[in-house]
């Protein structure tokens, strides 16, 4: 056995022990940056070069993850339960950008998900891909070459993805926007698009959007409102 397939064995297994400050240890000594307080749960990970995962965040259980140049998640970031994270090995050894999820600080991505990450899929600060079933695409075949190309899809900052939707590679959702339930969004052709809720299919611009959520200061929405009292209950 190679010393890189050694190495890349060593990390899938030390990536299936329970959370706790042995195994971020481990996984630093193998060559990833867990930091001392980051969580990171039982995970299939493979053919990852570079995982960093900061204070704060943490990498529920249940996610497969592979063929990425990198993964990284900001202090306080979350990556969620049963997502699918990966991408062709083709792209990861001939493009010269890294592949990969990268999350800004406050940063999530929730449950059962998938990413093709064959470019990279920044989710940035305190931007959220919430619900469930959303697909990220940023491959696809280049009809006028007959080549596949991939290209990178942003989720601008302070911004919300419902669920059940499509990004396209060359995506961008600008920041302190929505986009809303099972909209498609399709690549950013050097048009400026505004701060605002776009949805459809493809998804274009509704309406301006603003709310507490785009302004909050902690990651985590605790707060539970009941419609049939019009009370909000601090969490």
């Amino acid at each position: 056995m190679s010393a890189s397939r050694a190495l890349t064995v060593a990390r899938a297994l030390a990536w299936l022990l329970p959370a706790g400050a042995m195994k971020n240890r481990l996984l630093t000594r193998l060559g990833h940056r867990i930091a001392p307080r980051a969580s990171v749960a039982p995970n299939l990970v493979w053919d990852v070069d570079e995982f960093v995962v900061a204070d704060g965040a943490s990498v529920l259980s249940g996610n497969m993850i592979r063929h990425l140049g990198a993964v990284e998640l900001g202090e306080d970031a979350m990556l969620g339960r049963f997502n699918l994270v990966s991408a062709h090995p083709a792209y990861k050894a001939n493009y010269p950008e890294p592949n990969g999820l990268f999350l800004g600080d406050g940063a999530k991505v929730l449950n059962r998900h998938q990413l093709d990450c064959s470019a990279a899929v920044h989710v940035r600060s305190f931007a959220s891909v919430a619900g469930h079933g959303t697909t990220v695409l940023t491959h696809g075949v280049d009809l006028g070459r007959d080549a596949q190309a991939a290209y990178p899809v942003t989720v601008g900052e302070r911004s919300f993805v419902g669920a059940r939707c499509l990004l396209l590679g060359g995506a961008e959702l600008p920041p302190h926007s929505v986009l809303a339930a099972g909209s498609t969004l399709l690549r950013s052709r050097g048009d400026e698009r505004p701060e605002s809720l776009y949805a459809g299919n493809p998804a274009v611009f509704r309406k301006r959007v603003d709310g507490a959520w785009f302004h909050r200061r902690h990651p985590h929405t605790w707060n539970l409102y009941v419609p049939g009292t019009g009370r909000t209950i601090r969490g």
